[in-house]
């Protein structure tokens, strides 16, 4: 088989899945200074499989609330409607990808659930609000890996008998076989669902550094770290992938060998919480 462009696999191959009237509805609703708490709650509750979703994440040890939340409503008004969006983002992307290998759902998780951490350290300046907002670049950060996956099975195979002989990276593998990386497809995902720009370039470019955009260099840099603690970990989609890390990528993420020490062990005592937001997904 000849390999795609990106417009031809979009055009021939890869449908990629329409944002879900309820994200739209809530992106349009926080563009609005007049926006109801009530209204983005109404919005949510009209789709029961991502209200449903929304409740069992505002639910889980993960948020650790402290308090049973028993309603969309309730949820909005304690959480705030941004936080609430982040968390229908992460329903949404639940519900698009549990027909995923159960390898490429826990990466994803374990990649946001890193980002979380290592917002919280504070490197990555404005561009990412808050740590459940860098949980989403975590958990999107591969969603090119699964429409891949799902629409060209048979060269993905391919791709992955690659990386396990060893030599090449996911990237590189898919565009020997395919011709189009999931980085890519990702960010065309991301940019169809009309996310922020900085998610759009930090999917993009974490495994191409060089091509970020001076002031998004630390978010980037910040996801390859998320990505290379999984991998180490052993949350990698496969035992042979490891990121590419250079001097340059970590001086931009901020850290030093004493904080990426302490973060490593952070990230390690989380895996319980991988482990109950792999089952939420589910």
């Amino acid at each position: 088989m000849s390999k795609f462009s990106i417009e031809d696999l979009l055009d021939e191959v890869v449908t990629l899945p329409s944002m879900p009237e309820a994200l739209l509805r809530i992106n349009e609703l926080l563009e609005d200074p007049n926006c109801q708490m009530a209204d983005v709650a109404k919005i949510i509750s009209g789709d029961p499989a991502i209200a449903l979703k929304t409740l069992r994440l505002v639910n889980s040890a993960y948020y650790g609330l402290g308090q049973e939340v028993t309603s969309v409503e309730h949820a909005v008004v304690l959480l705030g409607v941004r936080v609430i969006k982040n968390l229908v983002i992460t329903a949404t992307v639940f519900a698009a990808i549990e027909g995923a290998a159960e390898r490429f759902l826990c990466h994803s998780i374990s990649t946001g659930v890193a980002m979380r951490i290592l917002a919280k350290e504070g490197t990555m300046g404005k561009s990412i609000s808050s740590p459940d907002e860098a949980f989403i670049f975590g958990l999107l950060h591969d969603i090119g890996k699964v429409l891949l996956s799902e629409f060209l099975s048979e060269e993905y195979n391919q791709v992955d008998e690659l990386v396990e002989q060893g030599g090449l990276n996911a990237h590189e593998a898919e565009m020997r076989i395919i011709g189009v990386s999931h980085d890519e497809l990702g960010a065309r995902l991301a940019e169809k669902w009309k996310l922020s720009p900085v998610l759009i370039e930090a999917i993009g470019c974490h495994h191409n550094f060089s091509a970020a955009t001076p002031e998004l260099q630390s978010v980037t840099a910040n996801l390859m770290v998320a990505d290379y603690l999984c991998n180490v970990a052993g949350l990698g989609c496969t035992l042979k992938t490891q990121p590419l890390m250079n001097a340059s990528i970590w001086e931009a993420s901020g850290f030093d060998a004493t904080s990426i020490s302490r973060i490593t062990e952070n990230f390690l005592a989380s895996l319980n919480e991988i482990d109950e937001l792999l089952e939420l997904a589910y």
